[in-house]
């Protein structure tokens, strides 16, 4: 019986990893994305002041 509860909270501690690594790398994709939008929307705002400089 103990060696069946072991196996099981070992199962249910990987899953928990599991879990917690996706919901981690779900989370620094998403705030990529915010930042990767940020810089384009930076980098088009210098792209236009130095064209109409000119």
């Amino acid at each position: 019986m103990k060696k069946y509860l072991a196996i099981a909270l070992l199962i249910i501690v990987a899953l928990a990893v599991a879990y917690l690594t996706f919901v981690i790398a779900a989370i620094k994709i998403v705030v990529g994305a915010i930042l990767l939008g940020i810089m384009c929307i930076a980098l088009l705002a210098v792209w236009i002041m130095w064209k109409t400089k000119d």
